[in-house]
């Protein structure tokens, strides 16, 4: 489960994205129900910036729904439509889990560059909302947490948001991305 995640603007590209949507979106650790920066399809086709609040509200549950399983995404009604038609990313430093001592473990890639998270959002009274996508946890993952955030390869993104069937196998792939780990003091 991802439900923290890291945008800072110490890599070039999340500076850049932070500045061309003047200054919108969450910097730092970044927590549901904030508004956060999305990378969407627009009606033409074009890749664009825009603003999601992260997670799904709906009527059954006080706390939004900010994740989903990559293995049952298009069988949850809640989920399915906003898979099929209006995908997204997520660009971030990178996800926080925390382990058994319940200490917070930031997972980040072994570059300093930005990650990008795979998701999908929904129009929701006048909102637009965005889910994170998860999937089993590769090597880095595992000894920490069950599930990670389903991490797209940069070169992959249009693909991803325009391309149904390159999404959904793209779902049942493991994760190869290289990532590290950084442990923080336990929360309270």
């Amino acid at each position: 489960m991802c439900g923290r995640y890291l945008f800072d603007l110490k890599t070039t590209e999340l500076n850049r994205y932070y500045e061309q949507l003047q200054h919108l979106g969450k910097i730092g650790e970044v927590f549901p129900s904030e508004k956060v920066i999305t990378l969407a399809t627009n009606p033409a086709g074009k890749v664009h910036l825009g603003i999601t609040n992260w997670g799904f509200t709906t009527s059954k549950n006080k706390r939004r729904i900010i994740n989903a399983r990559c293995e049952t995404v298009t069988e949850k009604p809640l989920f399915s439509e906003s898979f099929r038609q209006r995908r997204c990313v997520f660009p971030m430093t990178g996800f926080f889990e925390w382990d058994s001592g319940k200490n917070k473990i930031l997972f980040r890639p072994t570059a300093e560059e930005a990650i990008y998270v795979g998701g999908f959002y929904r129009e929701h009274q006048n909102e637009l909302e965005s889910v994170i996508l998860t999937t089993i946890p590769n090597k880095t993952v595992a000894p920490v947490h069950d599930r990670m955030p389903l991490i797209i390869k940069k070169d992959e993104i249009r693909a991803w948001l325009t391309d149904f069937n390159f999404a959904s196998n793209y779902c049942r792939q493991q994760c190869d991305s290289q990532l590290i780990l950084e442990k923080s003091m336990p929360e309270n």
